[in-house]
């Protein structure tokens, strides 16, 4: 993602003041070479950052108008003195991520993949600049800079999405972290690291559902595959309806998960979910492990689920 060279293109398309510029010349404006030059845009037109268009002989290159960039030449213009490109590049990225609100450190390398010493030197760095504040062992932005978490997740969004643009359409993102996302969409994917998942995949299971719903994929490069304990939480992120917690009480029993691994999965994936995650599938949990004397919202009677449970050939 955004190394430092894709940052300082960024900022002196900025600084220049015209709109458009000819790559020779920003090349010429940063001391680079034009092929280094050339090479760093194409990728950050890759992200969405940047567009180019041909103008005779010259390719000229201008920012786009998404809201990650609109606010990062926001940020740049007021603290030109700051040099903010070194400052959140790379992995400093992957930490403002988290930074939407107070976390420890400890809690920063575990959520980005930033090695803890990397994290630290991070760290202190932003807080020399005052970019960052301490209280009781949790970093938090500081005025006016809060809206870098909003820049590295929207960054982070446009790449996700321009990644997917690729292969299908329809796409409506479920579940997003800096490095992995699940998504609906309208077509199939065959490409490395894009992993079906949802209702379409219980039947791998022995839960054949049918289902007309749209596709559902789990983008991520840390499993070769998504597993029934993943499957449960994808579903109900998806949807945490009476119907798609049903499905999910049939694939634990059926699979017979583990329920501690189920509720260390569900805690993964509850922060950054748009629903209480966490609680939901302890109701689940809870539900089979009573025979449906402790019940919640959205879960059905036990005589009811007992039918369905025959129907699918799961042991209760």
């Amino acid at each position: 993602m955004m190394s430092e060279s894709h940052l300082r293109v960024i900022s002196q398309l900025i600084d220049g003041g015209d709109p458009e510029v000819s790559i020779s010349t920003l090349a010429d404006q940063l001391e680079w070479s034009t092929s280094h030059a050339s090479r760093i845009i194409t990728e950050l037109e890759t992200y969405g950052c940047v567009q180019t268009k041909q103008s005779g002989r010259e390719k000229l290159v201008s920012l786009t108008e998404i809201e990650p960039i609109e606010q990062l030449e926001g940020l740049l213009t007021e603290h030109r003195h700051m040099d903010l490109p070194a400052l959140i590049a790379g992995s400093g990225l992957q930490i403002l991520y988290y930074l939407d609100r107070g976390r420890t450190a400890t809690e920063l390398a575990e959520r980005s993949g930033v090695s803890r010493a990397t994290v630290y030197r991070r760290l202190d760095d932003l807080q020399l600049v005052g970019v960052i504040g301490k209280s009781k062992s949790r970093y938090r932005l500081n005025e006016p800079f809060t809206v870098l978490a909003s820049i590295a997740r929207g960054l982070f969004h446009q790449k996700h999405r321009r990644e997917t643009r690729k292969h299908v359409v329809g796409l409506n993102f479920l579940w997003e972290t800096h490095n992995e996302y699940l998504f609906a969409c309208d077509g199939d994917i065959s490409a490395e690291g894009f992993h079906p998942t949802g209702p379409a995949l219980f039947g791998e299971f022995d839960v054949p559902l049918l289902t007309r719903d749209r596709r559902h994929y789990f983008r991520t490069d840390r499993v070769t595959e998504v597993d029934p304990v993943a499957l449960v939480c994808h579903t109900l992120l998806i949807d945490d309806g009476s119907r798609y917690r049903t499905y999910c009480l049939l694939l634990i029993q059926k699979q017979d998960i583990d329920r501690t691994e189920l509720r260390e999965r569900a805690e993964h994936y509850h922060s950054e979910a748009t629903t209480d995650l966490r609680t939901i599938v302890d109701g689940l949990i809870e539900y089979l492990e009573t025979s449906g004397e402790t019940t919640a919202e959205h879960l059905p009677e036990w005589e009811e689920f007992k039918q369905t449970a025959r129907e699918y050939e799961v042991t209760l």
